[in-house]
């Protein structure tokens, strides 16, 4: 029963109590009666909202930890100020983690452990090899999937569940071969970790050079690798005047080998240099690398700033590398903002997943930490690039002003 029924109802009762002809207790006490158990049912009839269980899939250990830790911490945050703040009318959020260590392998496994134990209804996961690992199975289960730090042209030919609120792979790493071009450098090694991203990242600066008429070459090394001697030989005697290293923490060794063995060209790396590991296996020889990267100055400064402060209050702590953390807590309060709704905006016979797939298509100019996102109809996203930053000294990026 509606409100303006049950109102009506009691007003009626009221009109037959208060004209009886005389007091008659019997017939009080039955419309009184009657008027408290159909209070009573029709609270009983109001169906609680179920609780939206969230998963998320990241490296927590073994490599690029950077693109887990954070990013989870700052999810956590942004669930914790949701559940905190949420009315009655809006479902608590409940939020699951499985480590995948970087590796495609392990993301449809946990995946798997995240729904079998906790029945997901959303999925995030910030391997781009990890997103394409899963694609069959979500489809299958009705799981709407989020990359909250990719956002490439292969993954926006995924299925239609799939969502990307990220940067632009080829937009972020693009920026590395117009500073080469810029310097004027001529002959260019590339040398790329075997995944997805850095795969992309390589490509999208060899398709600028290539334009440009700069002679490069692409190195695909193997998973692991510390020693880059042979190939960093064979290269130093044609005279590669620009060294590109899209790759993880491993490169560092690579970097420490160039110098000692006398290569003395500019450094270029990708979006995860703040990793601590690069430093350590540089011993220090990363200072002086250019990359594209993004801070709170990119943004929304304020929003970015404030952020910043919540996760320092609630961790002790900010994010050694602050764009994955930023970028995941854009990601995750719009979704919550979509969440919001569910109770007025979902009809009763959609599954979850049309209705949020429908929701999230919708989105436009969303205010994040990291600029005003839009989703596109290939569920890629819009709002948030990159700038081009050099490794100063010790943990610190400076940007370089062009």
């Amino acid at each position: 029963m509606k409100f303006l029924e049950l109102r009506l109802f009691f007003e009626a009762c009221s009109y037959k109590i208060a004209h009886l002809e005389q007091p008659n207790y019997l017939k009080i006490y039955t419309w009184v009666s009657l008027l408290l158990v159909t209070i009573f049912f029709n609270s009983c009839n109001s169906e609680p909202l179920d609780d939206i269980n969230i998963g998320f899939i990241a490296p927590l250990s073994q490599r690029a930890i950077d693109l887990g830790i954070d990013p989870a911490n700052a999810i956590q945050l942004a669930i914790e100020q949701y559940n905190t703040s949420r009315s009655s009318d809006e479902p608590k959020v409940n939020i699951f983690i499985e480590d995948d260590q970087w590796q495609k392998e392990k993301a449809l496994p946990a995946y798997k452990k995240l729904k079998s134990e906790h029945d997901i209804d959303i999925l995030f996961v910030s391997n781009t090899d990890g997103t394409i690992a899963v694609q069959d199975q979500i489809l299958k289960d009705k799981v709407i999937v989020i990359n909250p730090l990719n956002n490439d042209a292969l993954l926006s030919t995924l299925n239609k569940n799939t969502f990307k609120i990220a940067k632009t792979t080829e937009q972020a790493n693009g920026l590395i071969a117009l500073r080469i071009i810029e310097l004027g450098l001529k002959k260019v090694l590339i040398l790329h970790y075997p995944n997805d991203f850095m795969t992309r990242a390589s490509n999208a600066a060899k398709l600028l050079l290539d334009d440009a008429g700069i002679q490069n070459t692409i190195i695909t090394t193997t998973i692991g690798n510390v020693d880059y001697h042979e190939d960093l030989l064979k290269y130093k005697k044609d005279n590669y005047d620009a060294y590109v290293f899209f790759g993880y923490k491993e490169y560092g060794f690579a970097m420490k080998q160039a110098r000692d063995m006398g290569i003395t060209a500019p450094f270029f790396g990708s979006t995860v240099l703040l990793d601590p590991g690069f430093y350590t296996n540089s011993e220090g020889e990363i200072v002086g690398t250019e990359c594209s990267f993004f801070t709170a100055e990119d943004g929304n400064y304020v929003k970015a700033i404030k952020f910043l402060e919540d996760y320092n209050t609630a961790y002790n702590e900010v994010p050694y590398s602050v764009w994955p953390a930023l970028q995941a807590y854009d990601a995750i309060s719009l979704v919550l903002k979509e969440v919001r709704t569910i109770k007025n905006s979902k009809k009763p016979e959609e599954e979850f997943q049309d209705w949020f797939r429908k929701r999230l298509f919708n989105v436009k100019h969303f205010e994040g930490t990291c600029g005003n996102i839009s989703i596109t109809k290939d569920g890629s996203s819009r709002g948030i690039y990159f700038s081009l930053y050099r490794y100063d000294s010790k943990g610190v990026l400076v940007k370089v002003i062009k």
